[in-house]
């Protein structure tokens, strides 16, 4: 059970971190596209870029309360013992 959950964690916490770089780089596509779009050889326009920034936001949301949720609940154990 206890390697379930620090699997659960690790899960969280490598795909919060993913999702947070995605959304900051297409941020970024969004007001700087000149620069991404450079940097990206044209994959990644100003289009794509905000209708992906605009779809992350739901996702980035979940994962980032549960990875809330996780690190306060872990938290409030190691202060139980």
């Amino acid at each position: 059970m206890r390697a379930n959950l620090r699997w659960v964690k690790t899960v969280v916490h490598w795909s919060l971190l993913g999702v947070t770089i995605i959304y900051l780089l297409t941020g970024l596509g969004i007001t700087q596209y000149h620069v991404i779009e450079s940097a990206t050889f044209g994959q990644l326009t100003k289009s794509l870029s905000f209708t992906i920034h605009d779809n992350l936001l739901a996702p980035f949301m979940i994962i980032l309360a549960l990875h809330v949720i996780l690190t306060v609940a872990d938290s409030q154990k190691r202060k139980q013992r």
